[in-house]
């Protein structure tokens, strides 16, 4: 998203909001102010998340998928910033639209 001016959309926000781990990236990054260590990330659950399935997953993969998959695809879409060098995630600037997405689907989800 080059143009200053162009917001999210809300097929891009649903979509992104569509794993549960980035749903739960999003709630980390809410619940810290300025910056979140990645690591905080990736270490279980937040209260309200159900545990992952039971399937192949593991603690590596999913630290694997975080840093190519699901931080870059929040990323791309400027929901978060992430510096990959410091190992730090801010919010960035369409994270206000898609957060309260989300809070808005768990909201009517209780």
């Amino acid at each position: 998203m080059s143009n200053t001016e162009q917001q999210i959309t809300t097929e891009t926000a649903l979509e992104l909001l569509a794993k549960q781990q980035r749903r739960r990236i999003l709630r980390r990054v809410a619940d810290t102010p300025g910056e979140t260590p990645v690591d905080r990330l990736s270490n279980g659950s937040r209260e309200g998340d159900s545990p992952p399935p039971d399937d192949d997953s593991s603690p590596e993969r999913g630290r694997i998928e975080l840093h190519h998959v699901h931080l870059p695809k929040l990323q791309e879409a400027d929901v978060i910033e992430y510096d990959a060098d410091r190992g730090v995630v801010r919010r960035g600037r369409e994270f206000r639209d898609v957060f309260g997405l989300l809070e808005t689907i768990d909201e009517h989800r209780e």
